[in-house]
């Protein structure tokens, strides 16, 4: 869903709640990684957080970081950071 707005974002994301369980209070932090070479644009961030909203009726806050920034795996990579 976030790789959709590619070229500008890498498409690696990791949710972070700020507390253990399932139910959390909003907005729920969500890093989502730019490309190579991008610069973070508020525009870009709230395209996401809106896009999240809407297609998993979920509150977040998107905080775009650096490329490179979050962690790589060979196999799989984790999505939720605690």
């Amino acid at each position: 869903m976030v790789g959709a707005f590619a070229p500008e974002v890498s498409g690696h994301i990791v949710v972070k709640p700020p507390a253990a369980g399932v139910k959390q209070e909003p907005p729920l932090p969500v890093s989502v990684e730019l490309a190579r070479g991008r610069a973070a644009d508020a525009s870009l961030a709230e395209a996401i957080r809106e896009r999240l909203r809407n297609v998993l009726v979920v509150d977040t806050r998107v905080d775009l970081v650096a490329f490179g920034s979050l962690r790589r795996s060979e196999y799989k990579s984790k999505l939720l950071e605690r």
